[in-house]
């Protein structure tokens, strides 16, 4: 699944992106780990600029995984 550009979608749509790339089951996860994410953080945490339309997804992935 592709992320949906912001302008194209709606804050719903976003989340559950989210969720489904990530297996977020935030915010009852304490902590799982499950989206293997840096800092311990959740998915819901980390892409917050992406689900409230700020950033687009790809540039926060890139980012997180810079090499």
């Amino acid at each position: 699944m592709i992320a949906p550009k912001i302008h194209f979608s709606e804050r719903e749509e976003r989340i559950a992106f989210v969720v489904e790339r990530f297996h977020c089951k935030a915010p009852a996860c304490g902590g799982c780990g499950s989206c293997h994410l840096p800092n311990g953080k959740s998915a819901i945490e980390t892409f917050a600029d992406y689900i409230n339309g700020k950033v687009e997804f790809s540039a926060i992935a890139s980012r997180l995984w810079k090499t």
